[in-house]
């Protein structure tokens, strides 16, 4: 009896190990490296006017590119948001190579967040910008961009 338990336990000791180490293998080889040995990430870029007049329609596009290639089969979906009044998603459609695109109109004056949440390769980009609409306070000529964030999906 403990001769039979103690192999059992081998073996679900052995099981363990080499699923562990082909998890990591796996893992490794779903992401690829740049020439200087670190992992390379999709880009997304935000592309939309900075400054909109209320009740128009806009477009906003997101450019998703990994290395020089663009990509056509990432999923992009554009939340957007004005203060604490809760957000909308909307999915975005591929509308040319490595594009992804929305209309939007907006309703009202002030200052929106717009994130492109974008799953492609392997990760999760997040790029986000602001737009001023209308007269809204501190309406500058300029959008701010923060850098795209992105994890892995594991």
């Amino acid at each position: 009896m403990k001769a039979l338990f103690l192999g059992l336990s081998l073996v679900l000791g052995i099981s363990i190990i080499s699923g562990c180490q082909n998890q990591s293998k796996a893992h490794e080889s779903s992401h690829q490296l740049n020439d200087t040995g670190e992992i390379k990430a999709p880009k997304v870029e935000i592309i939309a006017n900075e400054h909109v007049d209320k009740g128009l329609q806009e477009t906003i596009v997101a450019s998703v590119q990994y290395g020089e290639e663009f990509v056509d089969d990432a999923e992009v979906v554009f939340e957007i948001k004005k203060d604490e009044e809760g957000s909308e998603k909307i999915p975005a459609e591929l509308v040319e190579k490595g594009e992804y695109s929305i209309n939007y109109t907006f309703k009202s004056d002030g200052i929106y967040q717009v994130i492109a949440h974008t799953n492609a390769k392997g990760y999760h980009i997040m790029p986000l910008i602001k737009i001023h609409v209308g007269e809204s306070e501190g309406s500058a000529k300029h959008v701010e961009r923060s850098e795209s964030t992105h994890h892995d999906h594991e």
